[in-house]
């Protein structure tokens, strides 16, 4: 298979950082995300790593330039030019376009995980073991910007009925049509 750079975006709860994982696992390549980026920067200040705090300092970027904040994204994922990566919590539009631009000439693929905002916010509350209306901002701005980006993916998975193996399964296979031969010589 030849190489890309992936990116997953999807609401939160939609099974973006699960997928990412099996996809690294099955295909041998690098994993890192953009949360993870905020989580750095979250940690190098000094702050907790709570929803509220990661989603606030999340708005930051959308007041700077895409491009500096994703090759910061890159560089915390120790990207090298020409080498694949699957970075999952991609939230902005702008974010995809600067993505593209950062790792031309390797193609850059994004996937949305599509699922409705409901079965998100369920999802996102058992993982975080949380409750109240606060406890999971579905609403919060960086979520907002989400849907938007489904409109310009290259592909979009229902990923409402899957688990994240299935998802990461649809994922091989068009990355096998779209790039080359199927890891392990099939695609099912």
């Amino acid at each position: 298979m030849n190489l890309a750079v992936l990116a997953i975006p999807g609401l939160i709860g939609s099974g973006k950082t699960t997928t990412a994982t099996l996809l690294a696992l099955r295909l041998g390549w690098p994993q890192d995300g953009y949360g993870d980026t905020i989580r750095a920067i979250a940690a190098a200040r000094g702050l907790p790593a709570s929803r509220s705090i990661l989603q606030q300092l999340g708005v930051e970027p959308t007041g700077a330039d895409w491009g500096t904040f994703t090759r910061l994204v890159l560089d915390h994922a120790r990207w090298a030019p020409g080498q694949p990566l699957i970075l999952d919590s991609l939230r902005h539009l702008p974010a995809a376009t600067a993505l593209r631009e950062a790792i031309a000439p390797l193609p850059g693929i994004i996937i949305y995980l599509d699922v409705p905002a409901s079965t998100a916010l369920t999802r996102a509350r058992r993982r975080d073991q949380a409750t109240g209306p606060g406890a999971v901002d579905v609403r919060h701005v960086t979520e907002l910007g989400v849907p938007t980006v489904r409109d310009h993916t290259d592909l979009v998975i229902q990923a409402r009925e899957l688990k994240p193996a299935q998802a990461a399964g649809q994922v091989i296979c068009y990355l096998a049509a779209r790039l080359g031969r199927a890891p392990g010589g099939r695609c099912a």
